[in-house]
């Protein structure tokens, strides 16, 4: 059967359920390519480094190999002693074998090749120039090799090997920058790159999602036009039923989806030394696990609207067992959230809690969080404020640079719920606060599958992920 026409043979929820899952998967598999790329071509751009480096070493310990030679030959002509000849076939040897070792390294490089043949000859001319005043000292007295040795020819040759490494080096140190400077390049667009792929996947997810649910509603809505009213109660139930399910397993895949992402970037990250891949490793992992988290509400809930203090409590509960005996949570009005809203409030809060466990209130013994929220009557609804201040914590220190975490707590999320986020780094505390308007709702009923599946309809919170 070909696979269009098994397709539509699917009823139409799987297929709405199958979609976004390939979507996915796709995107799962797009961004474990784009890291396989960037940390292979990073690798090469260290390996470069390491090379020049060792050319340089070995450069370094040619020129040292021919002290040695031509100081047992000095000495030797000077004393007779045969013992000075061994620390004149060792520098011989020594040296050989570094010219070859070079030659190794260097062999796709056509420049260098060509300076180490010169560099090779050389000291090719400097053996036979050793060995001939040895042997003219063996054969025909002191006083002839003392006349090889006047001639200048060794020291000449000791200069033009000196000038040729000399060159060698000079290239080499240019190599080694540009291999620096191409690892610290791909590093940065390194991080550009998985933090695009990272939210624009998560921006297709939640648009499926939404999709997916809408068709749920377009399918239950032409059942119920069909069937009498003692069938309509009956269908309800059952397309509730078949809602839960899906929504579990959906919520099953996507969190697998997301743990096969975190290996992903952690196998591929093994043996980085970097700090900034390190710190953005375990910041996405973090998120994810966040991201996961209000999606647990989201599901148990039925897609309903998520209530603020238990967005709070997820978000916060991960730190540690004792965590609330820190943070002081103070329950005011009623406020629930569309499904793209608590997705980044939930970030918000969960970004909060990370730098105070790194650097704020929760870092120290004796820190503590006040996490309260108000509400004030407004035109056609009211004013919410959600508060969060940290007391008793160490010093705070203003950030030199805004990171992706703070977009997050201040422009991110307030352009999610259509408000104002605003952080001020007081001396007493970090203060956080978030205002936003709520319009007079009618009563949700969360057994009702029409409220189930038109929340977070007309929210503005998907569309601003999207643009991130």
């Amino acid at each position: 059967m070909p696979f269009s026409t098994h397709l539509k043979s699917m009823p139409q929820g799987w297929r709405a359920f199958s979609t976004p899952v390939a979507l996915v998967s796709g995107w799962a598999a797009i961004t474990a390519l784009l890291s396989w790329f960037f940390f292979s071509t990073i690798d090469d751009a260290r390996l470069r480094v390491t090379t020049t480096h060792d050319v340089m070493m070995l450069l370094s310990q040619m020129l040292s190999a021919a002290k040695d030679a031509e100081t047992g030959q000095r000495g030797y002509l000077i004393t007779q002693k045969p013992e000075y000849l061994k620390p004149y076939e060792d520098g011989i040897a020594a040296g050989n074998r570094i010219i070859k070792q070079l030659e190794d390294a260097r062999r796709t490089d056509a420049g260098q090749l060509l300076q180490l043949n010169v560099l090779k000859e050389t000291w090719a001319q400097k053996i036979n120039e050793l060995r001939e005043t040895i042997h003219a000292a063996q054969t025909q007295g002191p006083e002839s090799a003392r006349a090889l040795v006047d001639s200048d020819r060794g020291f000449q040759l000791m200069d033009s090997m000196r000038a040729t490494v000399k060159a060698l080096e000079s290239t080499e140190r240019v190599q080694r920058l540009d291999a620096m400077n191409d690892e610290r390049r791909l590093q940065r667009h390194f991080l550009l790159v998985s933090q695009f792929t990272t939210l624009s996947g998560f921006g297709v997810l939640l648009y499926l999602l939404v999709s997916a649910r809408r068709s749920a509603l377009a399918l239950h809505k032409e059942v119920l036009s069909r069937q009498s009213a003692e069938e309509l109660s009956r269908e309800r139930s059952e397309q509730a039923l078949r809602t839960r399910v899906m929504n579990r397993e959906l919520l099953h895949r996507t969190k697998n989806l997301i743990s096969v992402v975190q290996a992903i970037v952690r196998h591929q990250a093994q043996g980085e030394r970097s700090p900034d891949i390190a710190r953005y490793i375990k910041g996405l992992t973090n998120r994810l696990v966040s991201l996961a988290g209000t999606m647990d509400i989201l599901v148990r809930d039925n897609w309903a609207a998520v209530k603020l203090d238990d967005l709070i409590e997820g978000q916060l509960a991960h730190f540690s067992e004792d965590i609330f005996s820190r943070v002081e949570v103070k329950a005011g009005p009623k406020v629930q959230f569309t499904t793209s809203e608590a997705q980044m409030v939930g970030l918000a809060l969960h970004e909060l809690g990370t730098n105070a466990a790194k650097y704020g209130a929760l870092s120290v013994p004796h820190g503590r969080i006040a996490v309260y929220w108000t509400s004030e009557p407004a035109e056609e609804g009211s004013t919410v404020s959600l508060h969060w201040d940290e007391f008793n914590g160490p010093k705070v220190v203003i950030p030199e640079r805004r990171g992706f975490g703070s977009r997050i707590t201040e422009s991110l999320v307030a352009r999610a719920v259509s408000g104002t986020a605003h952080t001020d780094y007081l001396q007493s505390g970090l203060r956080w606060k978030l205002t936003f308007h709520r319009k007079n709702e009618h009563p949700f009923d969360e057994n009702d599958p029409e409220d189930a599946i038109d929340v977070g309809e007309h929210s503005t919170g998907a569309s601003g992920l999207d643009k991130t």
